[in-house]
């Protein structure tokens, strides 16, 4: 096989991985050549040095060279060991234990020279239980030491060694078809002259120090063309015509409020302003905590659209969200007259009927929706306007797919109340201009965030009581919905059933979770919004999308089992009206310290962005934003955890070109399979 292989071919073109193999190494998402070039070793085993008998240690790992000078086979019906073999130097023995007779073990007899690896132990005398064997030439002056040995992440069914042989076969067959992705002088000045070096090194390091150094290399590789990719996508977007917007006027916008803006309110909404008059597609994401407002940036953005004659589109990724920001913006856009929709899977056929003829006949209106409103039917010739709540669990091939088709491109606003520090912002939303709402609106209650212990849960019960004669509501939050034969964790569905016939039910109960149809969750919850509930139980469901200025307390029951921008957002559903309200974190038994003091962090802490940089920090962005299961890719090298500093280099780094990156994509597609890449 010549030496022109590419990344972008099946792993199944090599020698050894058959239909078997080939699905277990899917498993640890290996498809391509270019996935197991970049399945970077988890650490390595250095043995790059001998060590003498005489200074064996109980313990540790050792690499001990000498020659078998007796080699002893179990009798049958005897104890112990299939095979032993005794391996010595001149400065002493040490025992090699096997419990099958097989391979290493069969090859070793009297007079052998070889290399032994493995874990040092003491039975009588030192021992080494099935040790890495390396045989060598018989020459002593050829003998080497087997270097630094890597360990990679496997899935049942694959061992190491394979793993091993499959890497070194597959390297040296991409020698000559490796792309440059990383500027040269990058790579130089990491002391590498070509790619092919740094997947060598990063795989067959010489030392520690150089596994590391190739490894940050290919880990600022992926940033950076991820980052390219979303320069290519917004420099598209940007050539292509828009839809300029006749503005409204901030000062009579704001005079149809209950309330006035805050400064941070009114520059966004200036932002958005300049970017509808312009002649290109806005491309704006609004991050802000829990109830700063956001919403009402959005529905600046859709009145003006409206009055322009077009139809501006929100787009929320449940029903229930759907129907809050349905409530919220026929309340604020009722001066204009502006006609606003709701649609979602749960929208019966005579009201999509209906929906469907209103928006071919007035299209200067409010569509608002789950992902229903993007169904072939829903007439959107003159859509102008998209916005995206909770835009990380969209993702950017899903906001490119839907905007792609549009000619001219629709103005697009993205919101998201998970706020991420803004070196992170940059690389994730590349593609986005970005506004921060770091302002909170007046009139919001204070919350009171404690820890209770579940045997203090009585106290809690009757101060749940007294809030609720004062007409306030209540949220029972539980990790599951149903009782689990796997888990102790308490669940909603039977705590309800305990809430709705004991002492709470005089106030009205009500059970939400996310398996209930969409048109159930919305009764449900209209029905607590209008107080013909007060207490509700529920799953994290209402973790957004629930507004109800009443709900004043919050009991959070095995609340180790969430991160902590989910108890942040939690949390965000009381205190909306202006009343003093309260979070009760209730732990369950057998909680961990670093759980606890994890829950004292929340309790200390009422800064969105601050408890989410310390909930990257714990768990990593693919579950603070969900990377795992929406458009933000899942980095095959980069742990943005750890790579705070590649990721400030990489968003310091010029775009890679867009021919040269047309170039690159042609065989780099498997590594951002979700990306629509604009070719």
């Amino acid at each position: 096989m010549e030496n022109d292989l590419k990344t972008c071919n099946l792993v199944s073109v090599l020698n050894g991985v058959g239909d078997r193999r080939k699905m277990l190494l899917e498993r640890i998402s290996i498809r391509t050549i270019g996935d197991l070039l970049l399945h970077i070793p988890i650490r390595f085993l250095d043995r790059r040095f001998f060590t003498s008998v005489s200074d064996l240690q109980i313990g540790t790992d050792a690499v001990v060279v000498g020659t078998i000078i007796r080699v002893t086979k179990k009798r049958r019906g005897t104890k112990g060991p299939a095979l032993t073999a005794v391996l010595a130097d001149e400065t002493g023995s040490v025992t090699l234990t096997f419990f099958s007779a097989g391979f290493p073990g069969s090859k070793l007899y009297d007079g052998l020279k070889i290399v032994a690896c493995g874990s040092v132990e003491s039975f009588k005398g030192y021992v080494i239980v099935h040790p890495e064997l390396y045989f060598t030439d018989q020459d002593a002056s050829a003998v080497k030491s087997p270097g630094m040995l890597p360990i990679y992440g496997l899935t049942a069914g694959l061992t190491q060694g394979f793993l091993r042989k499959l890497v070194s076969s597959a390297i040296p067959l991409v020698k000559n078809s490796l792309e440059d992705i990383l500027p040269v002088h990058i790579l130089e000045s990491a002391g590498f002259e070509t790619r092919f070096d740094v997947f060598k090194a990063a795989h067959t390091p010489d030392t520690p120090e150089e596994a590391k150094v190739a490894r940050d290399l290919l880990a600022l590789e992926e940033l950076y063309l991820y980052k390219s990719l979303l320069v290519a996508i917004r420099e598209r977007s940007n050539k292509e015509p828009g839809i300029p917007l006749k503005s409204l006027s901030l000062d009579k916008f704001q005079s149809t409020l209950p309330w006035p803006l805050t400064s941070a309110q009114l520059k966004v909404c200036d932002d958005v302003r300049m970017n509808l008059l312009g002649s290109s597609a806005m491309r704006r994401l609004i991050q802000g905590d829990v109830g700063s407002g956001k919403t009402v940036v959005a529905v600046f953005a859709a009145i003006v659209t409206a009055l322009a004659g077009k139809t501006a589109v929100v787009l929320a990724p449940t029903a229930v969200l759907s129907a809050q920001h349905y409530a919220s913006f026929l309340k604020l856009t009722g001066f204009f007259n502006v006609k606003v929709h709701l649609l979602t899977g749960g929208t019966s056929a005579s009201g999509r009927s209906v929906i469907g003829q209103e928006l071919r006949e007035k299209p200067d209106s409010i569509l608002i929706g789950t992902h229903a409103v993007l169904e072939d039917w829903v007439p959107l010739d003159k859509l102008a306007l998209l916005i995206i709540d909770e835009q990380h669990r969209f993702g950017v091939s899903q906001r490119e797919k839907l905007l792609s088709s549009q000619n001219p491109r629709p103005h697009v606003l993205v919101m998201s109340a998970t706020p991420i520090p803004r070196t992170l912002a940059m690389t994730f939303y590349g593609d986005l201009d970005i506004s921060v709402i770091d302002e909170m609106p007046p009139g919001r209650g204070s919350v009171e965030t404690q820890i209770v212990q579940r045997s203090k849960r009585a106290s809690v019960f009757e101060f749940i009581i007294s809030r609720l004669q004062k007409k306030e509501r209540v949220f029972l939050v539980y990790p599951l919905k149903e009782i689990s034969e796997q888990s102790d964790l308490l669940d909603a569905t039977t705590a309800y059933e305990t809430v709705k016939n004991g002492p709470l039910a005089k106030f009205g109960t009500g059970l939400l979770h996310g398996s209930m149809p969409s048109a159930e969750k919305v009764d449900i919850t209209n029905k607590f919004s209008r107080g013909e509930i007060s207490v509700l139980v529920s799953t994290t469901v209402i973790e957004v999308g629930i507004d109800v200025p009443e709900a004043t307390i919050m009991v959070i029951s095995n609340a180790e089992r969430f991160g902590l921008s989910q108890l942040h957002q939690l949390r965000g559903r009381v205190g909306r009206g202006g009343r003093k309200s309260w979070c009760f974190l209730v732990p369950g038994s057998g909680v961990s310290r670093a759980a606890l003091e994890r829950m004292n962090f929340l309790v200390s802490n009422a800064n969105g962005f601050i408890i989410a940089e310390k909930d990257l920090q714990i768990r990593g962005p693919g579950q603070v934003l969900g990377t795992m299961q929406h458009g933000i890719p899942k980095f095959k090298v980069a742990d943005l955890t750890i790579d705070s500093a590649l990721l400030k280099k990489v968003n310091a780094m010029t775009p890679i070109e867009l021919d040269e990156l047309k170039i690159i994509m042609k065989n780099q597609k498997w590594r951002f399979p979700d990306m629509e890449f604009p070719m």
